[in-house]
């Protein structure tokens, strides 16, 4: 089983306009207030020891400091932060927010550079800024991991992305496939990669980063397509199934399937019960576990989406920081 932690979303605005982003259209909810959210962290310290600040950008909220130490002061031993990280390259405040408490960044980086990166996020400048979020995170001693989503524009780069993230001395990696929700409705044609095509380069990146000491995962895609790396995938809300070759695949109980507009669009030549796994997959280590912890907030909107409060507890382990 793997640790859960809980999730508590602080707002609903995010700086950055991604092109595969679920929530837009969603009812805007503005920062809320610290009373609001000491009686939400009164409710979940009880059940949890980890939690993590989502959004939106989480980081806009003005109070994030005082959030994340009300958190630590009702017991959580892991505050995180989900987040586009251009805010930690604001001088000071990464440290600022180590200072009152924070243990561990889940940042999004969708390509090595701004051509890629800024192409997804639809704003000049990300790129940097969120690299030097990235380093003002490490260098401040906070645990630091990346989420990186599989679209059409940065699946070739990935392996490039893997060498450098190893050198960032990032503690982890997740590779997701988008969720058709939001604004990647309007833009599925161009963003949504073809998976046969899409997923060999990730793969490749994965390995790579692996060697090079980084812990590795995916989410969203179909088990019959990512080899050896399937005992990597995290676990995900269900997407949809083609019945033609998914019915009675041995793996398809803990299969995340495939987006439902993916098997309209294109079908589903590529999935293979002959080639899904069999056997259960080897446990992660418990280090693998507490940093697969840290990938929350995906949830039923897909990558970057609404943040759910994760069901039940799981078992409790401590991240180490990565230094």
């Amino acid at each position: 089983m793997l640790v859960q932690r809980a999730t508590l979303s602080l707002l609903t605005d995010c700086d950055n306009r991604c092109t595969f982003c679920a929530p837009d259209g969603l009812p805007t909810v503005a920062p809320r207030a610290l009373d609001d959210l000491a009686r939400a962290l009164d409710d979940l310290a009880p059940r949890y020891d980890a939690v993590t600040l989502v959004g939106g950008e989480p980081a806009l909220h003005p109070d994030l400091p005082a959030i994340i130490a009300a958190a630590r002061a009702r017991g959580f031993a892991r505050v995180g932060l989900q987040t586009n990280g251009r805010r930690l390259s604001e001088s000071g405040y990464a440290a600022a927010l180590r200072d009152a408490g924070l243990t561990d960044v889940h940042l999004s980086l969708h390509g090595l550079g701004s051509a890629v990166h800024d192409h997804h996020t639809g704003v000049e400048g990300s790129f940097l800024e969120a690299t030097a979020g990235l380093h003002a995170a490490r260098h401040a001693g906070i645990t630091t991991v990346v989420t990186t989503v599989l679209t059409r524009s940065n699946a070739r780069s990935l392996p490039a992305l893997a060498a450098w993230l190893a050198a960032q001395n990032v503690a982890a990696w997740a590779v997701a496939v988008p969720r058709t929700a939001g604004r990647l409705i309007a833009n599925f044609d161009r963003v949504f990669p073809r998976l046969g095509m899409a997923v060999p380069y990730a793969l490749h990146a994965l390995a790579t980063a692996q060697q090079k000491g980084v812990a590795v995962f995916l989410r969203g895609a179909p088990l019959c397509v990512l080899g050896p790396f399937a005992a990597r995938s995290l676990p995900d809300e269900p997407r949809a199934f083609d019945p033609r070759r998914c019915d009675g695949c041995p793996a398809r109980p803990r299969c995340p399937g495939v987006d439902a507009r993916y098997l309209a669009r294109f079908g589903g030549d590529e999935l293979s019960p002959a080639r899904a796994p069999t056997d259960a997959p080897k446990p992660f280590s418990e280090r693998e576990q507490a940093l697969a912890a840290t990938f929350v907030g995906e949830g039923p909107a897909g990558p970057g989406g609404d943040a759910l409060q994760s069901p039940t507890p799981g078992a409790r382990v401590s991240l180490p920081v990565v230094r």
